[in-house]
């Protein structure tokens, strides 16, 4: 199974020694046309970790601030990672459009900020 790197949307992230960043919010495994919407009240990275086993699987994600970005094709069985970061009380919208993707997001924040990915 190779590795691949998607495209990822370039985000200053200010990080302070007072502030640490902590993982919050780990989802996943299966998506079938599902939509996550991922915020927080402080600035925030998701890194996803995803595979495909189909023929034009898509996946899109919208960043409030920045717009769409370019759909995310997957080939059958290749793995994609990437970064992806968001300011402070922004909100990360990853789509599923379509074909199955399995794998895991997680956010990352800082300790004591109200942060979310919500199933929509």
């Amino acid at each position: 199974m190779g590795w691949g790197i998607l495209r990822t949307v370039p985000t200053a992230i200010k990080h302070s020694a007072d502030k640490p960043f902590s993982k919050v919010i780990t989802v996943g495994p299966v998506w079938i046309g599902d939509t996550w919407i991922c915020s927080s009240d402080s600035e925030f990275i998701i890194h996803a970790v995803l595979n495909s086993y189909e023929e034009n699987s898509r996946l899109e994600i919208f960043v409030s601030g920045l717009g769409l970005q370019p759909d995310f094709m997957f080939e059958p069985n290749e793995m994609k990672t990437f970064s992806i970061g968001g300011p402070a009380n922004s909100s990360i919208r990853i789509t599923n459009s379509e074909g199955t993707i399995t794998g895991f997001i997680t956010l990352q924040t800082t300790s004591g900020a109200s942060a979310s990915c919500e199933n929509v």
